[in-house]
């Protein structure tokens, strides 16, 4: 094969489809396996033969040995009915009687007429193994016959091997048994011959045998992979379903718990997590739009107004100017809050950590309350010392975030509580109010997006609803969490829980993205 064809054929293998590659591996295998099965059934045809032979001629012996020795006499027609195979040929030569016996009928057999030729009858057929080997093999010899092989099966017992040069093999087996009549020197042959036709049927039947289980191989691989990559195309069959429009496709996961039933179960997994994004993402634009519109709306409004009235009276000028100014803050706000939000769904915003105190932060915005004159009475409790790993100027835009709202939904002269406490594990800093307070119904959802609480008792209240979503995007980013305990018109209670500091970690600060 050529070069170029060889890169051909790993080419069109490996672009193959993968039911075609598990079917040609399947049956390749077991082609493979069946072949060389066969091969060796074929060349050890002979050693099997050689074991059944080597069976038939020690029970021929074994039969004779037990004639033997009950004493009975032995004669051509005894030796005869004693053979359960015909096919298997003895000689016996009894040393006190000087006489031989033999199991074939008319005409002595070869290997009598050598044995004859070469060993006087004094000394029987084997009396000597050394005249077998020299005056024996010389007879062979000039038959083109000669000992191919030859084992020390047990005591007084020899197997041999003969065989000529046009491939006729005979095994032959030769003991001597003792009995109180005297020594008999028996020796039991039989051709070792593979038919020719016994040969052909049994190659032709092995070659069907096998060109039916090759066949099979090949039936069952492509069943099995199809079977194997129904999943696989069930997968592919929903995702050619599926559209930006249209997420709800799911693949059914009933089946045994195997790989398959994984793939199933992760994919339809992704597409909820795509389905949760794109529904999230979906709100988020229409939310944001419709924050965005109001006060576009507004100043769109009021600089009409200007165009038509307001530039002669000067009330209605200011009030346009004042309007336009608190709506185009409010936008800023709003930009200003989505452009943060989307870096940090972008992995993009940059937090500088470092050894901070709660304590310390938590000071700064009560002084800054107090500043600010803002009407409430500001308590701040401090049980404890606690220090976390962070970014400070994160940690005190969500003390603030958790502050404007108690402002929002507290009265003039109402309380407001900061609180800084630990325990053994973790950090603690709560901003708590006796304001308006959450129901039950909402405390689910503060945290989603633009998400207000009824909006039309609150309709006086300014606010985009993405405060608290911000406040969680910075407390998973300093893999913490916010509690929040509320009774609609007692109060609420914001709790920032964080993992202590632990050891001082390598001075300076540490930058991490999220």
């Amino acid at each position: 094969m050529s070069r170029k064809n060889k890169q051909s054929f790993f080419w069109g293998i490996r672009h193959m489809a993968i039911a075609r590659k598990i079917t040609l591996l399947y049956s390749g295998i077991f082609t493979f396996s069946i072949l060389v099965i066969s091969f060796f059934m074929t060349i050890n045809i002979t050693g099997i033969q050689q074991h059944i032979i080597r069976r038939e001629l020690t029970i021929t012996i074994s039969n004779i040995d037990a004639y033997l020795q009950q004493g009975k006499s032995l004669n051509n027609d005894a030796l005869r009915d004693l053979l359960d195979n015909k096919y298997v040929e003895v000689n016996v030569y009894s040393k006190k009687e000087n006489a031989y016996y033999f199991s074939h009928f008319g005409e002595e057999p070869l290997l009598m007429q050598l044995r004859e030729t070469n060993f006087p009858p004094s000394e029987g057929i084997f009396a000597k193994k050394d005249d077998f080997y020299d005056q024996g093999q010389q007879t062979l010899a000039q038959d083109e016959f000669k000992i191919s092989v030859q084992k020390e099966k047990v005591e007084n017992c020899t197997e041999y091997i003969l065989e000529n040069n046009n491939r006729q093999q005979i095994m032959l087996i030769s003991t001597v048994i003792p009995t109180q009549g005297g020594q008999y020197q028996v020796e039991a042959y039989k051709l070792i011959g593979i038919n020719s036709n016994f040969l052909r049927g049994f190659i032709a039947k092995l070659a069907t045998v096998n060109v039916i289980g090759i066949l099979c191989a090949f039936l069952i691989g492509w069943y099995i992979s199809q079977r194997m990559l129904r999943p696989v195309e069930a997968i592919r069959a929903a995702a050619e379903r599926i559209t930006i429009e249209d997420l709800s496709q799911r693949i059914n996961t009933d089946g045994p718990d195997d790989e398959m039933k994984e793939l199933t179960v992760t994919f339809n997994s992704m597409i909820d997590r795509l389905e949760s994004s794109f529904q999230r993402q979906n709100q988020f634009i229409s939310d944001a739009s419709h924050e965005l519109r109001t006060p576009i709306s507004v100043i769109q409004g009021y600089a009409n107004l200007i165009n038509r009235w307001g530039k002669s009276d000067p009330d209605i000028l200011q009030e346009a100017i004042d309007s336009i100014l608190s709506e185009t803050e409010h936008m800023s706000a709003l930009i200003r809050k989505l452009l943060f939000l989307a870096k940090g769904d972008q992995n993009r915003m940059l937090v500088q950590k470092k050894l901070v105190s709660l304590n310390e932060i938590a000071g700064e915005v009560v002084k800054e309350l107090e500043v600010l004159e803002v009407n409430r009475k500001i308590v701040f409790e401090e049980k404890d010392k606690a220090e976390i790993w962070g970014d400070p100027d994160l940690i005190k835009q969500l003390l603030w975030i958790h502050a404007e709202n108690a402002l929002k939904y507290t009265k003039d002269g109402d309380l407001i509580t900061l609180r800084v406490w630990k325990d053994k594990k973790n950090a603690f800093v709560s901003v708590g109010d006796n304001g308006a307070g959450i129901s039950k119904v909402h405390l689910s959802k503060i945290f989603d997006r633009f998400y207000r609480v009824d909006q039309s008792r609150n309709k006086g209240i300014s606010g985009t609803g993405l405060g608290l979503s911000i406040a969680k995007w910075i407390a998973d980013s300093h893999f913490g969490h916010i509690l929040v305990e509320s009774t609609e018109g007692e109060g609420t209670t914001f709790t920032n829980v964080f993992a202590l500091s632990g050891k001082m970690k390598k001075e300076g600060e540490e930058s991490r993205k999220f």
